[in-house]
């Protein structure tokens, strides 16, 4: 059987935040402004979003009061945050919490140099690769920060590792300020207790496509599509078949994630958490349908893939998505403020020119399934100020849901990032979380061993990128690795039974 290394290095140095703080495709937290999340950062150590003060933010930050169970927390020690980037203290999420909380006027011991005005300490990894090694040296010399970003792709082993502590007694996740989320806070539940406050969700990707070059190919424009619920696999492909001409250069498809956001739109991950342990779906029939379509994407089935592998070192081209040779380009919403809006400034592009869609629904499907991205921060173990924590993460969850916050950072994102009304109103849409029902895979969070994000050459991720990269059959690699994986996850299991 073929393997393959993937240089991840282009992968980590990817993105900025409109929605995240994550390290790993599904994961992270609210970002700039209230149009697209609401609080800091930045994913896969990315560079980060950076935020102006805004007087309408700060205008609709005035008129946010606390709910009971979070109204008479005090905070007299500022938060120990560790990151691969800092937080941003001109955030929407921070300015809820001055308003809320105050400045707390202490610090931490060995931070006695933080600004008297910041209400975080931030403890920077040393590198982004090193990022939890650094955590647990901190968390064993009895030194922990207070909060870290959550990453699915390292839970819940992270928390087998004794780095994060439950939020049982903490948070309340049955009242009303968590009702949106309630559901999918549930799926997170690891051993009968809850770990992940999640403050918001958004879809992990979107097909992003540009309009004058699907006119051109004589294609349906895929937004159009989905608004009429022919959004399909079968239509997806189709398009795909019609357009691909590997001849001339013109491919399909390109990004570094497209097949797992797929594997998600069958309703069912790889692994799950159900009942509080994981739960394997390798045998799945949707799943195996789902890669065997995928698998003809490559340059030895159909060609229906860029060949990222070949031509470009591994790294997605933007350049051949802008200059019309690959119809659609899986990312995030961030490209368009990192990439897109500045190929649309040189080319003098029209505003409705850059599109995006979600995945296609699997055909037959009982509801429309999408991979979904998490907002959310854990507490540290060991972490000395769970006051702080918690008016942390509340404020976070106003700030990703006040809608007077999120109209003013609507029309900052406007202002400061070119976006236009359209794609912001499909935005305000695919963030509803009545859109879609939210598929959460923890296939890579079972120790990074087997299942790392940074390495494509294990178990876990050949599963995947086996069949789309290389054109061999998810049978063979479901054969070849089931049996580790299986006994990864029942040694896992054993731990909080």
């Amino acid at each position: 059987m073929k393997k393959y290394t993937k240089a991840i290095a282009g992968a980590m140095a990817l993105v900025s935040a409109v929605t995240a703080f994550s390290g790993c495709s599904g994961s992270g937290t609210p970002a700039a402004s209230g149009a697209t999340s609401s609080s800091t950062a930045s994913t896969t150590g990315e560079t980060q979003k950076q935020m102006s003060e805004n007087e309408g933010v700060q205008s609709a930050v005035g008129n946010v009061s606390a709910a009971e169970d979070y109204k008479d927390i005090k905070v007299d020690t500022k938060i120990k945050w560790m990151a691969w980037w800092d937080i941003q203290e001109a955030s929407p999420a921070v300015e809820v919490f001055k308003k809320l909380y105050g400045t707390p006027a202490n610090k931490p011991k060995g931070y006695e140099s933080v600004d008297d005005a910041n209400v975080f300490v931030n403890i920077k990894v040393t590198t982004f690769a090193d990022r939890y090694t650094g955590l647990a040296k901190l968390v064993q010399s009895d030194d922990s920060p207070d909060c870290f970003p959550f990453e699915i792709c390292n839970y819940p082993y992270s928390v087998y590792q004794n780095l994060f502590q439950s939020l049982d007694g903490v948070i309340d996740f049955t009242t009303d300020d968590w009702a949106d989320y309630k559901e999918a806070i549930d799926k997170f539940n690891w051993g009968g207790k809850n770990y992940c406050p999640i403050m918001s969700l958004t879809p992990t990707s979107y097909l992003w496509y540009r309009k004058s070059v699907v006119e051109e190919a004589g294609l349906d424009d895929p937004w159009e599509l989905y608004e009429k619920g022919e959004w399909t696999w079968s239509t997806f492909m189709e398009m795909a078949r019609k357009f691909s001409d590997p001849e001339n250069g013109k491919y399909v498809l390109d990004g570094y994630n497209p097949e797992n956001n797929f594997v998600c739109t069958t309703g069912t991950p790889l692994v799950s958490l159900e009942g509080g342990k994981l739960v394997s779906h390798m045998n799945d029939a949707n799943i195996e349908k789902c890669l065997d379509m995928l698998r003809s994407f490559d340059n030895t089935q159909e060609q229906l893939r860029y060949p990222r592998d070949t031509e470009n070192s591994w790294t997605p081209s933007y350049n051949e998505w802008a200059d019309g040779n690959t119809l659609f380009f899986e990312d995030g919403s961030w490209r368009y403020e990192e990439t897109w809006r500045k190929f649309k400034k040189k080319n003098k592009w029209e505003d409705d020119e850059v599109n995006f869609v979600p995945f296609p629904q699997m055909d037959g499907a009982d509801k429309y399934y999408q991979s979904m991205k998490q907002d959310s921060i854990m507490l540290v173990a060991g972490a000395k100020n769970i006051d702080g924590y918690k008016a942390w993460i509340y404020s976070n969850l106003v700030a990703s849901n006040d809608p007077e916050i999120a109209k003013a950072g609507r029309e900052q994102s406007k202002e400061e990032y070119d976006w236009s009304d359209t794609l912001l109103d499909r935005i305000e849409m695919m963030n509803d979380p009545k859109t879609f029902s939210g598929v959460f895979d923890f296939k890579n969070g079972i120790g990074q061993d087997i299942a790392s994000t940074d390495n494509q050459d294990n178990p876990v991720e050949q599963l995947t990128k086996g069949p789309y990269m290389t054109g061999e059959s998810y049978t063979s690699f479901r054969a070849q690795y089931q049996g580790q994986i299986d006994a990864r996850l029942a040694e896992l299991n054993k731990t909080v039974e």
